[in-house]
């Protein structure tokens, strides 16, 4: 008895060294957390952040962000869906890399820059700023989404959360009073194409009311989107987010608000120009045709 005894003991054993590696990987994938954001605008979110992760991973990528790949290893969500998004791909990490290069050089500029992400979802920003200087970064969303950047993001005493929407101003009022002297710079990325026309000109006119001396760089989209209802390629499985503004011509909005002067409209295509391909050289032969679809602006509010 005590033999067969010994010889289950060790049967056991053996068990335990071949299950204990499985079971381990079992409990990581239990540790992933699910997540749930009921705004179905604040649900694109995890677009840009799983963008950002695929592009870490490849070699020679253009942005390494750690923490976005930490982070879709801890959320339990389905990012399948946007695996076959290319143009979406390679549009979210290049469209970060120009805001994130505008905010550097905007630091590197000015003695007390203030940074503002409006719609900041999980970006990483702040981390993968190389030379923060004295600058005081703050993250503007819905309070869902601040209750999941306060979960999954580090704390850190110069990049501060607000819970708010951009089409409120009493956070602009706020951080105004806070930081008297200082100059801003507004970041509004993926966000302008869910909100209407008039939407977006009430909220940089807003801006260029109380921010004399600073900036404001967004993205939009064309009348592509908005008026012959195309799709990007990561938004085909989301019926909720529709695209509600157009704008063709960066010109537009110095025409809404006198006090903004355009000083960047650049196409995504002119930015990294091989990964782009064929695709790439098209847009750069029909640039008029290209901002129907989307780009990138920026402007400065005059004094």
């Amino acid at each position: 008895m005590k033999q067969v005894e010994k010889y289950l003991l060790k049967v056991a054993l053996l068990l335990g060294i071949f299950i204990m590696p499985f079971a381990a990987s079992a409990e990581e994938i239990d540790m992933k957390e699910k997540v749930t954001i009921n705004d179905q605008i604040a649900n694109t979110l995890f677009i840009p952040l799983y963008m950002r992760f695929k592009e870490s991973r490849r070699p020679n990528g253009i942005m390494n962000d750690h923490l976005a790949c930490e982070l879709i290893n801890r959320i339990d969500y389905d990012f399948s869906q946007f695996d076959k998004a290319p143009l979406s791909e390679l549009g979210c990490v290049v469209r970060g890399c120009y805001f994130d290069r505008k905010v550097q050089e905007f630091i590197l500029r000015e003695p007390s820059p203030i940074v503002v992400n409006i719609g900041c979802g999980l970006d990483t920003r702040f981390q993968r700023i190389t030379e923060r200087r004295n600058a005081t970064f703050y993250e503007l969303d819905l309070p869902e989404v601040i209750d999941l950047r306060k979960e999954f993001l580090p704390i850190e005493p110069a990049d501060i959360n607000l819970r708010g929407s951009m089409l409120d101003t009493d956070w602009m009022d706020r951080l105004k009073s806070k930081h008297p002297q200082s100059r801003f710079i507004f970041i509004i990325e993926g966000v302008v194409m869910y909100f209407t026309n008039e939407q977006v000109k009430s909220v940089l006119s807003h801006l260029a009311k109380r921010f004399p001396g600073g900036e404001i760089h967004l993205d939009v989209c064309g009348s592509m989107f908005q008026k012959k209802g195309i799709k990007p390629d990561a938004l085909k499985n989301n019926n909720e987010a529709r695209m509600l503004s157009a704008i063709d011509n960066g010109r537009v909005i110095e025409q809404w608000i006198p006090q903004l002067k355009m000083t960047d409209n650049i196409l995504y295509q002119n930015i990294e120009k091989k990964r782009w391909g064929a695709f790439g050289v098209f847009c750069r032969m029909f640039p008029g045709l290209s901002r129907k679809f989307s780009h990138l602006l920026g402007y400065k509010i005059i004094e």
